[in-house]
């Protein structure tokens, strides 16, 4: 027989039958041929082996081996004043890892009697985030354990010129109904307190820094106080 042939008997043969399978179109499972069913074999137990714990590359313990022999657990850290009228406040002994620069600012603030919310501490002439530690902000840029950063002072604020003289404390006395405040006609507190202190600018700047340094996020940390801020003074 030739192709021609086996071609035409072919398509002859297939005309007969439906283009496409009917929707009701019904194939009876015995007239198939059977097959051979392939089992996988049992897995040992158990099922699956203990996953290797990965062991660190070369490169990775050759940098944690020098982070750790650079990076000294305690560093001293000076606060540097862009200008001469401020002064310049050592922080000695302080862990980079642990340490923000909030508190860094909050030190400095103690030190010269500047508000917190005026000062600004700088690392290579750029604004360091109250949320960061110092470790974060300096990275390897540590020699000798020996750090200094930069303190911008804003809006015209000036420290101290010196601190108070030490007055000698006088003989104990004891207090009397007066001084307890339970004489009549004397308030049991003495100086602002209350919606005063609240109402004060430091006590947001305050507030601020604080939440800053608990989120150590400073967008939202200004966000939160500015919200805080808001409802009590609808509240008020």
């Amino acid at each position: 027989m030739s192709e021609l042939q086996f071609c035409k008997q072919f398509l002859s043969a297939l005309d007969s039958r439906p283009i496409k399978l009917s929707s009701d179109h019904i194939a009876d499972p015995r007239q198939y041929q059977p097959g051979v069913s392939f089992t996988l074999p049992r897995l040992p137990h158990p099922p699956h082996p203990a996953r290797p714990n990965p062991r660190p590359s070369q490169s990775t313990t050759a940098t944690s081996q020098q982070d750790a022999t650079t990076t000294p657990s305690t560093i001293n850290i000076t606060l540097s004043p862009m200008k001469p009228t401020s002064p310049t406040v050592p922080v000695p002994n302080i862990t980079p890892s642990t340490t923000s620069i909030f508190d860094l600012k909050q030190a400095y603030s103690t030190a010269s009697s500047i508000p917190a919310a005026k000062i600004k501490i700088l690392w290579k002439k750029k604004p360091a985030q109250d949320s960061k530690t110092v470790a974060e902000v300096v990275g390897q840029d540590i020699e000798g354990g020996n750090v200094e950063f930069s303190v911008m002072v804003l809006g015209g604020a000036t420290a101290s010129a010196a601190a108070p003289a030490a007055v000698p404390s006088p003989p104990a006395v004891a207090p009397g109904e007066a001084e307890k405040g339970l004489a009549a006609g004397v308030p049991a507190v003495q100086g602002p307190n209350g919606k005063e202190v609240v109402a004060t600018q430091e006590f947001w700047d305050d507030l601020r820094g604080f939440v800053i340094q608990r989120i150590r996020n400073e967008e939202e940390g200004s966000r939160l106080a500015g919200v805080f801020k808001a409802a009590w003074e609808k509240d008020r």
